[in-house]
Formats: C-alpha cells, sequence, structure tokens
C-alpha cells in the first residue's frame, strides 16, 4: 500500500474498469483510495486522473445536489461524513428537545408552568421528564388553576332538542333557533370568572 499524492494507493481488484480510460484492468493496474471510496485506474493513468480529479470523481458520484462531495474535503468528513461527536451531540440536542416537549406537555396537563418544566426535561433529559412526573397536580381535573395555565378542554357539541343544530354544552341559547337550552355544564370562562371573584 504506497501513497499516490494525497491518496492512498492499493492494487487493483479482478473485473474494476478504469474511470479514465474505461478500460478492464490488467496487472500492474491501480486503485486509489479518495475519501473512502475505490478509485480503479490504469497505471497509465493516474497522473491524468490527479490532475482533473474533481471532474472524474463527479462520475463516481450520485447525480442529486444533496450528496456532492467537494475534493478538498477534511479527512472526518471524507470518511463518514459526519464525525462521531458531531453525530453524539445532534443525538443529544434530539433527546433534549423530545424530553424537553413531553415535560411541558407533562406540566399543562398537571396545572404547572410549562415552560421551565421545559427546559428541566431539556437541559436533564430523561431525568428532568422523570422529575416531571413525579410533581403533583396543582389543580384538579375540570378545574382551572390560578393564571390560567392549563390548556382548557374542548367538549363535543349537543343537539338542540327544538331544531337539531349542535351547541356548546354550556351554552343557555340555541345559536340556530333562538330556543332556551339548560346547560349541562359550567362554562370555562364563568368557572374563571368565579375563581377570580373567589381569590379577590
Amino acid at each position: 500500500m504506497t501513497t499516490a499524492g494525497q491518496y492512498t494507493r492499493v492494487p487493483y481488484e479482478e473485473g474494476e474498469i478504469c474511470v479514465v480510460s474505461g478500460k478492464h484492468l490488467v496487472e500492474g493496474d491501480v486503485a486509489l483510495i479518495v475519501r473512502g471510496r475505490r478509485v480503479p485506474l490504469c497505471i497509465t493513468k493516474v497522473d491524468t486522473f490527479l490532475k482533473y480529479s474533481e471532474k472524474y470523481f463527479a462520475r463516481m458520484q450520485p447525480k442529486g445536489a444533496l450528496f456532492q462531495e467537494e475534493m478538498s474535503a477534511p479527512s472526518g468528513a471524507a470518511l463518514g461524513g459526519i464525525s462521531s461527536g458531531w453525530f453524539l451531540f445532534g443525538l443529544y440536542v434530539l433527546a433534549a428537545l423530545v424530553f424537553g416537549g413531553m415535560s411541558g406537555y407533562s406540566a399543562v396537563s398537571k396545572g404547572l408552568k410549562p415552560i421551565p418544566h421545559f427546559f428541566i426535561g431539556f437541559f436533564l433529559s430523561a431525568f428532568g421528564y422523570l422529575y416531571v412526573l413525579t410533581r403533583p397536580a396543582v389543580a384538579k381535573e375540570g378545574e382551572i388553576p390560578a393564571g390560567l395555565v392549563k390548556v382548557p378542554a374542548t367538549t363535543a357539541p349537543l343537539p338542540c332538542p327544538g331544531c337539531g343544530y349542535t351547541n356548546h354544552p354550556s351554552a343557555k341559547q340555541c345559536v340556530g333557533c333562538g330556543g332556551k337550552l339548560e346547560p349541562m355544564m359550567e362554562s370555562e370562562v364563568a368557572r374563571a370568572m368565579r375563581l377570580l371573584e373567589t381569590n379577590r
């Protein structure tokens, strides 16, 4: 194994075709390792390839813009496309976003402030998410916590007995016919106003 310019030279393998001339390789011909790929060459065409390496190497590359490579790519990117350090950092950021989102969602469902709990899950990942899961709920289900932190639940509409038009279960009057309705539940606005009145 020797080097040709900046590339490693290795013996050819049976059946390989020269990238420059298009002929089958014979005894004495070589292959260069260029960014982790074998480039088979006739021994007389090595200098031609080295002189016009971008042109000949482009024939071996996929034809989409996403997969083009630079001949002057650094060694880390040349062999794997990305270093293991950057790959692991990307995995950490992805996991942090996933656990941050799950922590924020869990906090909202418990009536807790979502932003601080998102960052707890973001920076501490699985441990932060487990911490948020173990926090007690501030508001019971169906209640609105102080500060209106909890996302309100949407209930299914009910048909009017007179005209069949669907209305919110807390409606006192039908939107379709104007008839009087018996509210099936207290509206979230009324609950919030009642909460504000009791906190004064």
